[in-house]
């Protein structure tokens, strides 16, 4: 997978921020405290995916759950949630070469 950098006024449109020196971040709820984020180095395009449970400030692996229970329905919910998300990024030219299910 590959992230890509838009010029600064696509980004922001897109609602990245730049609350880091060096860094544009984007954070969506994808489900009550359930949030994804991308965070992307702006020097040389790495980047960090975490979906977080924002109340203990850990991530939500929600795939993990999924291979205990596969009828999980809130880890369900939030697994289709991010498949938009990334959809949607993946549209709008940010993400390059992501396949659906992949480990997140």
């Amino acid at each position: 997978m590959k992230v890509n950098i838009l010029n600064d006024m696509q980004m922001r449109e897109l609602s990245f921020t730049e609350y880091r020196k060096g860094y544009w971040h984007y954070c969506k709820t994808v489900e009550e405290d359930i949030t994804f984020n991308l965070t992307v180095k702006k020097e040389d395009s790495s980047f960090k995916i975490d979906v977080l449970d924002e109340n203990f400030l850990q991530p939500y692996d929600y795939q993990y759950y999924l291979s205990q229970d596969p009828n999980f329905k809130f880890a369900l919910t939030v697994k289709d949630k991010v498949e938009k998300i990334m959809l949607d990024l993946t549209e709008k030219g940010i993400v390059e070469n992501y396949t659906a299910g992949e480990y997140i």
